[in-house]
């Protein structure tokens, strides 16, 4: 076999053991680099295959790039992001084949992967993908859509309480002028005709089906972008109405995403070596409990996060466990990450982030409205024997929707009520849970274990530019290719 080759073989083997070799941009650079000699194949004929072979990645790794910075590895946007890292691992290699030439790619001595990106990435990706340029406009466009439905919910209760109050007056109207027929003709009431009120009204699709079509957004998409701990902003009357019955969302939306990004964090800042007792604030513990001489601490709720992470735990001398995130160690960034949050409360839901004044309101007008439907029910019943045409006609075959609405109106608050009390009290006993054990870290009950766990600490791995054995940037000449490669083998076989 050819030196180079083997060399680059050698390479993907390395990559292989590390876990990296299946990643299709690995295996794309590094077989058209052995199958050229060395030589890479031209930069355009790369990433346009790249290009066409990778789908669009997701919005989390976008965001998490754009945090992380333009160089970046797996370990940056999994610990910015929030992502696992195997979500993070595969992210990066779709987003680098989906924005093709504008991407690059080095491999580093030691067989790490790191990604150079655009600095505005979501604006190049716009640019090369329609795909992404129209999930990018939806996104600017997202809060005015849901905010006109939520306003179209508060119309419906204006169109709900005008229909059937104008039925009403209708009914009379029209029963007291029949009234007068009866008494001046001395007839019998109706004269087995129908009843009828002006001309008859064409009864097919209604202006108002666009108002009385809901369709039910999840709460976290319509409030997809909250920040927990922010003021919401001031609502105006008609939005009030939608969150009396459906409420505003949760304010804690994407807090496993969170959690996770803050135990990387802390892992990065401790030497990638963490104790249960550390990443509790951050976390749902359970009921701290005081250990004896008995008692052995359960460490399965810390389990989701560490496995996420590829954290391996580690039997410390005095029989503790501690938690070793080896892969968090490799940064293309700066050595020092940012500073973790000491605990990650949640927010209670509220039941409706309306102010007082809007609410009573809504719920006057709900009751108006759910009164002249049950009356007017009781009306089209007296008239149950007689054919109406027109206007009565068509409020007549959708009633049922109309109090369907009124009564739905009540209901889903009243259920959803019941229901947030349970929910909260849960929110408030997780609180409590986290600031039980932040408070055993700082009474000094486990310094013995944390002191364990700092025996186990290792530097964080910066890959510099001048680490990279090959670069997509540069030219076929320019790489530097024998001498590595070669140590590759020894390595290897070593």
């Amino acid at each position: 076999m050819h030196r180079t080759n083997r060399g680059a073989m050698a390479m993907a083997s390395l990559l292989a053991v590390l876990g990296l070799a299946c990643q299709p941009l690995v295996c794309l650079v590094l077989g058209g680099w052995a199958q050229q000699g060395g030589a890479p194949r031209p930069r355009v004929a790369l990433r346009a295959s790249l290009g066409e072979a990778f789908q669009l990645p997701p919005e989390k790794v976008v965001t998490a790039v754009s945090k992380a910075g333009s160089r970046v590895t797996a370990s940056d946007v999994a610990a910015a992001g929030g992502l696992s890292l195997e979500e993070a691992r595969k992210g990066v290699v779709e987003l680098a084949g989906a924005l093709g030439a504008e991407a690059e790619l080095e491999v580093s001595k030691t067989g790490e992967l790191v990604y150079r990106f655009p600095s505005d990435v979501q604006g190049a990706l716009s640019k090369v993908s329609s795909a992404a340029a129209a999930r990018e406009a939806w996104n600017k466009a997202k809060p005015t859509v849901f905010t006109a439905l939520r306003a179209a919910f508060g119309v419906a209760l204006f169109a709900s309480i005008a229909v059937i109050y104008t039925a009403i007056i209708a009914i009379s109207t029209s029963s007291s002028d029949r009234d007068r027929d009866d008494r001046r003709r001395g007839g019998d009431s109706f004269g087995g005709g129908g009843f009828d009120l002006g001309p008859t009204l064409y009864y097919g699709p209604s202006p108002f089906d666009v108002i009385f079509y809901r369709p039910y957004y999840s709460y976290g998409t319509v409030y997809d972008d909250w920040q927990p701990r922010n003021s919401p902003p001031q609502m105006g009357f008609l939005e009030s109405v939608y969150s009396f019955v459906f409420g505003d969302g949760d304010p804690n939306d994407g807090r496993l995403d969170r959690q996770l990004s803050a135990v990387a964090a802390l892992a990065r800042r401790n030497g990638g070596v963490l104790t249960a007792e550390q990443m509790a604030p951050l976390l749902d513990p359970p009921a701290y409990k005081s250990p004896d001489a008995t008692y052995n601490v359960n460490e399965s709720w810390v389990l989701p996060a560490v496995s996420r992470l590829n954290a391996r735990p580690e039997v410390a001398d005095d029989g503790h466990i501690v938690y070793i995130f080896d892969d968090l160690q490799t940064t293309a960034g700066e050595a020092s990450s940012r500073k973790p949050p000491t605990i990650l409360e949640e927010n209670e839901v509220p039941f409706s982030m309306a102010d007082e004044g809007n609410l009573t309101l809504v719920v006057l007008l709900g009751v108006a409205n759910l009164i002249g439907a049950a009356y007017l029910g009781a009306q089209f019943a007296s008239l149950a024997g007689y054919q109406l045409v027109g206007f009565l006609g068509a409020v007549k075959g959708f009633y049922p929707a109309l109090l369907a609405y009124a009564v739905g109106f009540f209901a889903a608050p009243a259920i959803r009520f019941l229901g947030l009390g349970k929910t909260n009290d849960e929110i408030q006993q997780r609180n409590r849970n986290r600031k039980d054990w932040l408070n055993v870290l700082r009474s000094g009950a486990v310094d013995g274990k944390l002191a364990q766990a700092r025996n186990f600490r290792q530097g964080m791995r910066q890959i510099g530019k001048d680490d990279a054995v090959y670069s997509t940037a540069k030219e076929a000449e320019g790489q530097s290719t024998q001498g590595q490669l070669e140590d590759f083998d020894r390595r290897l076989r070593s």
